[in-house]
C-alpha cells in the first residue's frame, strides 16, 4: 500500500484528502464584495458582518473568489458519486497510461448493514457476524482474483485501457480536485449530510476541515444560515401568521429591540442619559422604569445590528 502523506487526513482504510493549495480566504471574500474600497474594511468584526450578510442574502459570487485544490485518494465507486458535482476541475490517475495498484477498499464490520427499507439509497440495521465475515471475504476474494487476472493480461501485453475493465469499483483511484468556496460548500452540504453514503461523507468532512481553517468567518456563516438556519414556504409562513398570537410576536420584537440597543451602545458607548432615548429610537415600548430594570439585569445579549434589524422586519411581517 502506498504511504498516506503526512499532511493528509486519512479517509477509509487507504484513502486520504490533502489540501495542496488555496487561494484567498475571508479577506478575499470581503475584497470582492467591496471592490471599490481596495483592501476592504478596517475591522475584523466588519469583515465578519459583511460575510454573514452575503451568506444570509445568498450573494454567492464573492465566495467564488476563494479556491481550494485537493489531492484525494478514494475508491472508484466514491469517485463516481463525487463527479456528479460538475463545477470542479479534475485531473485523475490514468489507468490507460499507468498500471493499477493493488489497493482496494474493504469495509469495516460496523459499516456492513442491510439495505434500508425506508431509503432505496441507504443502509440500516445490524448484520449477523457470520454475514459480515462473508461480505468481507467476498470483497477480498473478488479484489484479489480480479487483480491477478489484470496483472496476467498486462504481462501478456493486452492494452491497459482494456485490461482495466476487469477491476471492480472498490479499487482506489487518485485525483487533483479544484473548486471554489461557494461550490465546495454546496458539495459539503450534500455529502456531509447524515443521509449521504458513509464512504463519501468521510471525504467531505475532511475537506470541511480545510474550509474551517482557510475561511473561518465564511464557515461560521454557512453553519448558521445554510446548515442550522430555517426557511419557511409561503404556506408555512401563512400558518405562523394565523396561529402565532400577536403578543408573542410583540414580546420577541421587544427583546430584539433591546439587543439592537445594547449592540449600538457596545459599538459606540453612550452616556447613561442617552441610552433610553436610543432604545426609543428603535421603537422600544417599555417605560423608562421598566427599561432600567431590564437594562441593569445584565442579561441583554449583543449581536449584529443589521442582522437583528432584518429579524425584526421578519417578525413585523408576521403581524401584517
Amino acid at each position: 500500500m502506498s504511504k498516506i502523506p503526512e499532511d493528509a487526513i486519512q479517509c477509509l482504510d487507504k484513502g486520504f484528502v490533502r489540501l495542496v493549495d488555496s487561494m484567498g480566504g475571508d479577506e478575499a471574500i470581503v475584497q470582492a464584495a467591496r471592490v471599490s474600497y481596495g483592501k476592504g474594511t478596517t475591522k475584523l468584526s466588519q469583515d465578519r458582518g459583511l460575510i454573514r450578510y452575503l451568506m444570509r442574502h445568498r450573494h454567492t459570487t464573492p465566495f467564488e473568489m476563494v479556491e481550494f485544490k485537493f489531492h484525494c485518494k478514494m475508491p472508484i465507486f466514491v469517485a463516481r458519486q463525487w463527479v456528479r458535482h460538475r463545477t470542479a476541475n479534475i485531473n485523475e490517475y490514468s489507468l490507460r497510461y499507468s498500471e493499477a495498484r493493488d489497493e482496494f477498499y474493504y469495509p469495516d464490520p460496523e459499516h456492513i448493514q442491510f439495505q434500508s427499507a425506508l431509503n432505496k439509497q441507504g443502509r440500516m440495521g445490524d448484520v449477523p457476524d457470520d454475514l459480515k465475515k462473508k461480505v468481507q471475504d467476498y470483497f477480498k476474494e473478488i479484489s484479489s482474483r480480479s487483480f491477478e487476472i489484470y496483472s496476467e493480461l498486462n504481462t501478456a501485453g493486452v492494452s491497459r485501457e482494456l485490461a482495466r475493465a476487469i477491476l471492480p469499483v472498490n479499487l482506489y483511484t487518485e485525483w487533483y480536485w479544484k473548486n471554489d468556496l461557494h461550490n465546495l460548500l454546496h458539495f459539503v452540504g450534500l455529502r456531509s449530510d447524515s443521509h449521504a453514503q458513509y464512504e463519501i461523507r468521510v471525504f467531505s468532512d475532511a475537506m470541511a476541515e480545510s474550509v474551517k481553517a482557510v475561511a473561518p468567518f465564511a464557515w461560521e456563516a454557512y453553519q448558521d444560515y445554510a446548515v442550522s438556519g430555517l426557511r419557511f414556504s409561503k404556506i408555512e409562513q401563512g400558518l405562523l401568521e394565523q396561529n402565532l398570537p400577536p403578543r408573542v410576536i410583540d414580546d420577541i420584537i421587544e427583546d430584539v429591540v433591546y439587543q439592537i440597543t445594547a449592540t449600538l451602545h457596545h459599538n459606540k458607548p453612550r452616556q447613561e442619559n442617552e441610552i433610553y432615548p436610543l432604545y426609543q429610537k428603535q421603537n422600544g415600548t417599555d417605560s423608562e422604569a421598566d427599561f432600567k430594570l431590564k437594562w441593569d439585569s445584565g442579561e441583554i445579549k449583543t449581536g449584529n445590528v443589521r442582522e437583528l434589524r432584518e429579524f425584526k422586519e421578519k417578525l413585523l411581517s408576521l403581524k401584517k
